[in-house]
């Protein structure tokens, strides 16, 4: 995976298991979001800056890039009437180390509201 930092700032946590990427608390399955054409997800901060969703919001956590399908011609073992190989598409795994993880910098209060929740000021 090819990892980067947009702005700077404390970035969301992140792991990856396969080709299940976890960014904060949104987990998305990647080999599930891969289409024929490149494919962006965005995981972003809510109004309130506090909860993460996948999709558009008031403040970018990451950007995800994931690459386009690839297929590749293989031999079915099967001949045509000239007594020519018989060829079919399949689409291969995603190539995770193709994958563009884009790291935003979090909002400098984010996350202290939970902090100071049943602390009386």
């Amino acid at each position: 995976m090819i990892i980067s930092e947009v702005s700077q700032g404390q970035k969301a946590t992140y792991s990856v298991a396969g080709t299940v990427l976890t960014v904060g608390t949104v987990t998305i399955d990647l080999q599930e979001r891969q289409k024929s054409v490149q494919h962006v997800v965005d995981v972003c901060l809510d109004n309130q800056l506090q909860t993460m969703t996948e999709g558009l919001g008031a403040w970018y956590v990451a950007t995800i890039v994931v690459p386009p399908i690839e297929r590749e011609l293989y031999d079915t073992g099967e001949v045509d009437d000239q007594g020519d190989p018989v060829m079919a598409e399949r689409d291969l795994p995603l190539d995770m180390s193709k994958v563009q993880l884009r790291l935003w910098g979090l909002p400098a209060n984010y996350g202290q509201e939970q902090q100071n929740e049943g602390v009386e000021v």
